[in-house]
């Protein structure tokens, strides 16, 4: 059976399941409630981590040496809950990319597809690297970013050339599944980049893998 197929029979074999509720912390604010299972560096919090060593050393490793393995990528954002890997979120597309036979069960990572996490400090982290210091240990709260003009100017900045480098390293197409405030970064970088890979966007929900899915079956029978 053509590989387009079983993605397709797959899915629609996921969607058939019964859903299972999950819960959303959040504070009295209606904000999502930060969860740091191997701890917060307190150097890695708000504006002053965006001076920290390990962090600028991750913006040269990220647009200088990180070579993808795929010319796919999925981008998801970032995550309150940390490593981002334990997210609910993160947790539904992992059970996604399975059931579509893109995942890597003996190394526990993706297959076929670059899924690359969209930071607000480190602009992007690789799955494989989520649980790694310093993307396990921060909390930068996106509209720290999104209200400090400096700091927006230096997140789009950053992920403009990330972008320009890994379409320089084969990445060719992009799946973006960000929400608002993560789009509003994205679309600023976009149009900074003087390049980008083709872009496939899926409307952003916590509650439903469907349409991501079918994106990536499309992109992957298209490609």
């Amino acid at each position: 059976m053509p590989r387009h197929q079983l993605l397709e029979n797959a899915l629609l074999q996921s969607q058939q399941k019964p859903k299972t509720r999950f819960s959303i912390r959040k504070d009295e604010a209606g904000r999502l409630m930060p969860r740091h299972y191997n701890g917060v560096d307190p150097d890695l919090v708000g504006e002053k981590a965006f001076n920290h060593p390990s962090v600028r050393g991750w913006w040269s490793w990220l647009k200088e040496r990180y070579q993808p393995e795929n010319n796919i990528a999925l981008i998801t954002p970032c995550s309150s809950v940390k490593p981002y890997t334990r997210s609910p979120t993160s947790r539904k597309i992992r059970g996604l990319l399975r059931r579509l036979g893109l995942w890597d069960t003996i190394a526990d990572k993706p297959r076929g597809i670059e899924w690359l996490y969209f930071s607000d400090l480190l602009i992007l982290v690789p799955y494989e690297r989520a649980e790694e210091y310093p993307a396990c240990c921060y909390e930068v709260p996106p509209d720290i970013v999104l209200e400090n003009t400096e700091l927006s100017r230096v997140v789009t900045t950053l992920l403009a050339e990330s972008m320009e480098a890994l379409l320089g390293r084969g990445v060719n197409q992009v799946i973006v599944f960000l929400p608002r405030k993560h789009l509003r970064l994205w679309e600023e970088a976009r149009s900074k980049a003087a390049k980008w890979p083709r872009e496939h966007r899926v409307t952003y929900t916590l509650f439903s893998t469907k349409s991501l899915g079918d994106a990536i079956i499309n992109v992957i029978e298209t490609d």
